[in-house]
């Protein structure tokens, strides 16, 4: 788990800083260099710790919620001949149904649909051997 919540964490952080340096500070902070330096290192601040928290909370609901499906539904997504893709496309929509759900339906949908593609770009990329870098030498 820790493979993966973490440099996800870190990646989406600094994705999350760059986010934060391209927002503009008010007029009102902008008098003076402390305060527009202020407020741009609270801008990055606020941005990146956003991000890294969101999606690390949501990647960790993916593997709970896929682990805690494939524990129990075994026979069923047996029987059902679902492939890695498929099943890591399901897990990725049910998670994004849930990580939305308190915000209404579109919301939730809109989360499902990006969860699945999500969840399904993230297993062909492990598939084919995209994520398992620095791996090789070990």
């Amino acid at each position: 788990m820790a493979s993966i919540i973490g440099p996800t964490y870190v990646a989406s952080f600094f994705l999350g800083a760059a986010i934060g340096l391209t927002k503009v500070p008010p007029p009102k902070s902008r008098r003076t260099t402390r305060l527009l330096v202020n407020n741009y290192l609270n801008n990055i601040g606020k941005t990146s710790a956003s991000f890294g928290n969101n999606v690390g909370g949501a990647v960790l609901m993916y593997l709970i919620i896929g682990k805690t499906i494939n524990h129990i539904m075994k026979e069923e997504l047996e029987e059902m001949n679902l492939g890695e893709n498929a099943r890591s496309a399901l897990y990725g929509a049910i998670t994004g149904g849930i990580y939305k759900s308190t915000r209404g339906l579109r919301p939730m949908i809109f989360a499902s649909v990006l969860g699945a593609g999500v969840g399904s770009l993230y297993s062909y990329a492990w598939t084919k051997g995209f994520l398992n870098v620095g791996l090789k030498n070990m």
